[in-house]
């Protein structure tokens, strides 16, 4: 069976353009800022805070096929060179780049901080990453992200979907919550940001729900079995307390 279209050169460019667009299909692209020092060439962590740090990107996804086919293909501008803001070079120094499409690649960092893309953020508009922990400052390295409409995004168990809830639930974010896929990879399970809202809020009304329905306690029998006698030299220090702060606030 032939493999080689020979006749290829001799189509009309519109068509050619046409064919070699259709050989761009989606990709997840890993990257990753690696931070050293020149002198020492050690990692960030270790390495004397006196030194200079820098950052190199790294990622070991292959150049699209495309791109490596011909002058033809790369010339069609179906992939930009991206993330090169991401890198620190010593002066004189060339930055690299990641061939993306940003229109339909997703971008994978890893457990890498958001952070440290802030500079290159505004292009992107699918990204996933990895976190056990999330903190209130991570809103803010989501929200970099202004042109976002996708974000996959792994929480390892239910006890970090549960905290990614409680740290993102109360802010406004720049990406539909309907399109933030939330992942547990230990039970390989997938929620959105918006479908688990909805799952939290109806328990928390099922809870209240139910608490309305119990039945009222008696005074009577709320303080059964406690010994007053022995509680009341307590009670009256705190209120001689109370009066006093009162009395103080009064004046």
């Amino acid at each position: 069976m032939a493999t080689t279209f020979h006749l290829f050169p001799f189509l009309p460019w519109e068509l050619r353009a046409c064919i070699w667009e259709l050989t761009v299909e989606p990709r997840t692209v890993d990257v990753h800022a690696k931070r050293y020092y020149l002198e020492t060439n050690k990692n960030l962590e270790t390495a004397p805070s006196s030194q200079q740090a820098y950052a190199r990107l790294v990622s070991t996804t292959p150049v699209p096929a495309t791109l490596q086919t011909c002058r033809e293909s790369r010339n069609l501008g179906l992939y930009q060179k991206g993330l090169s803001e991401v890198e620190v070079v010593p002066e004189g120094g060339e930055r690299r780049y990641v061939w993306l499409n940003f229109d339909i690649d997703t971008i994978d960092y890893g457990r890498d901080n958001l952070y440290n893309y802030r500079w290159a953020a505004q292009p992107v508009k699918r990204l996933k990453y990895r976190s056990r922990k999330f903190h209130y400052c991570d809103v803010r390295s989501f929200n970099f992200f202004e042109n976002l409409i996708e974000a996959h995004i792994d929480c390892f168990n239910e006890e970090g979907l549960d905290e990614w809830y409680h740290i993102f639930g109360p802010f406004v974010l720049t990406c539909d919550r309907r399109n933030i896929h939330l992942i547990q990879s230990e039970n390989n399970r997938t929620t959105t940001a918006q479908e688990l809202e909805e799952e939290i809020q109806r328990r928390e009304e099922e809870d209240l729900a139910e608490f309305a329905n119990l039945d009222p306690v008696p005074v009577s029998e709320m303080f059964a079995g406690l010994d007053i006698d022995s509680l009341m030299p307590t009670i009256l220090h705190v209120a001689d307390i109370m009066t006093a702060r009162n009395t103080e606030g009064n004046n």
